[in-house]
Parts: structure tokens; C-alpha cells; sequence
């Protein structure tokens, strides 16, 4: 089995060289899912995923997260944060962007049950987490 699951984490590693996130609040207004959407296309970026929310549609805040793929990452992700300040500055975000490949430090608390755990680490498994 870990083999499976060595093999199936190298794949994942693979399929993210190419792969960013963008994290994003602000003050909720229309267009600023259309602002950020054009901005990535004309950058030659696809998105992959996209979670969003806010917290009040009449002057709450907005938080959104991009997962996009771009052809020659290390190369382009800078000249697409220095590019973005402009967006950013339209709609008074505060934004973050990152390798998705990047490994996060974390800690797992489990119950003493089973269950779980085990739901955890199948999602692992399938490349969920």
C-alpha cells in the first residue's frame, strides 16, 4: 500500500508545478469575480477551482480562492503579481498568491474513535488533502 500512496503523492507533485493559488478579501461589490476571471485569462491562466462567500451582500466583506494552472509558473508568477496590484487596487483587495505545490505545516486532532482518522487518510490517499 505505500507504494500506492508514494506514487499517487508524486503525481500530485507533478500536476502542481504549473499550479497557483490566489486568496482574496475585500469589500463586497459587483464584478470583482469578472475583474479577477479576465484578469487571469488575459495572463494566460486557467482556473481549476474557485471557492467563494461573503459575509453580507450590502457591505460585508468577500473572500475568494483561485486555483489556476499557468504554462512556465516560476517564470510568469511574478510579472502576474506585479500585475494584479492594479485589480487589487480597483476593489481594495487584499490578496496573497502562492505555488500550490508549496507544503503546509499542520497538526491533526482526532477523537479516539476510528472514523476519523481513517477519513483523513483516505482523502490523503485520493490526493484530496
Amino acid at each position: 500500500m505505500q507504494s500506492n500512496v508514494y506514487q499517487t503523492q508524486q503525481s500530485m507533485n507533478s500536476d502542481n508545478n504549473n499550479r497557483a493559488r490566489m486568496l482574496i478579501s475585500c469589500p463586497d461589490r459587483p464584478g470583482i469575480v469578472a475583474a479577477v476571471s479576465q484578469f487571469l485569462y488575459e495572463h494566460g491562466a486557467n482556473i481549476v477551482q474557485s471557492d467563494q462567500y461573503t459575509m453580507d451582500p450590502e457591505g460585508g466583506m468577500f473572500f475568494i480562492r483561485f486555483e489556476f494552472d499557468l504554462q512556465e509558473l516560476d517564470k510568469q508568477l511574478p510579472i502576474l503579481q506585479e500585475d494584479f496590484t492594479r485589480v487589487a487596487d480597483r476593489f481594495d483587495m487584499k490578496w496573497h498568491t502562492f505555488r500550490a505545490s508549496r507544503k503546509k505545516r499542520l497538526a491533526i486532532f482526532v477523537s479516539k474513535e476510528d472514523h476519523c482518522l481513517l477519513e483523513l487518510l483516505w482523502q490523503w490517499q485520493a490526493g484530496d488533502l
